[in-house]
């Protein structure tokens, strides 16, 4: 049977508010109890319906891919969204049905010496799944990652990034605020105003761009038409 066929029933073991906009839900799997997949791959939830088919929304995997029995899923609330509604309705216990996984943005391999991943919004998503399936295999590799999101009240995942940090010798993490408060110290603008500081040019690097389609329009008009870097090296999934 196809991943878009096979229905997978998981459970709402936890739901965690990361922010009054980003939700977070801890799935285990039920029937079939194992859920394979490949970082970077998504599935579909199927949203029920009142009347006819359910609705289907398609969402990033956000953990390791070696963990068989369920995954994690990030998000975002949309005003009026019908998987927005649901989603901000459950209360943890209940059953969803997924199918999947779908998506061919792999993780590229052999690595390059520099990986560089460029999200805004629940896009961060692929890019944690990815760290997480990679990091025993690839510990010492140059991890950069910026983080777009407008003000500091939505920012998260901190301590989860920090975590991994610990883990692996060379990564380095920015959030990017495109609307900060006056005493923010950090970055301002977007993801795609700081490209020049990874020194690609000089480094073999890889990149991969998740969330909205403007900034991944705008990254890769620099790094390809620009640039000139191979279209080999960026991997991209937008999230609008």
């Amino acid at each position: 049977m196809s991943s878009a066929r096979k229905i997978y029933q998981m459970t709402v073991e936890q739901i965690i508010d990361h922010t009054s906009s980003v939700r977070e839900l801890v799935l285990k799997a039920i029937e079939p109890a194992e859920f394979v997949f490949k970082a970077g791959q998504f599935v579909m939830l199927n949203v029920p319906q009142t009347e006819g088919k359910p609705v289907l929304r398609a969402y990033s995997i956000a953990s390791d891919d070696r963990i068989k029995n369920g995954f994690r899923l990030l998000f975002k609330f949309v005003d009026n969204g019908i998987a927005s509604t649901f989603v901000w309705n459950l209360k943890g216990g209940e059953t969803l049905n997924f199918t999947g996984p779908f998506g061919k943005v792999f993780f590229q391999e052999p690595p390059t010496e520099q990986i560089v991943f460029l999200n805004t919004g629940t896009g961060l998503s692929q890019h944690i799944c990815y760290l997480l399936s990679k990091k025993e295999q690839y510990p010492n590799l140059r991890y950069r990652m910026l983080f777009g999101v407008r003000t500091e009240k939505d920012m998260y995942y901190q301590k989860e990034i920090a975590a991994l940090s610990q883990e692996l010798q060379d990564f380095k993490f920015e959030f990017v605020l495109s609307r900060p408060q006056e005493n923010w110290t950090g970055k301002k603008g977007y993801v795609q105003d700081f490209l020049q500081e990874f020194n690609y040019k000089e480094i073999p690097t890889t990149f991969y761009l998740c969330g909205n389609g403007g900034m991944i329009k705008a990254v890769k008009h620099q790094l390809i038409e620009i640039d000139g870097i191979d279209k080999t090296r960026i991997w991209s999934e937008a999230f609008d």
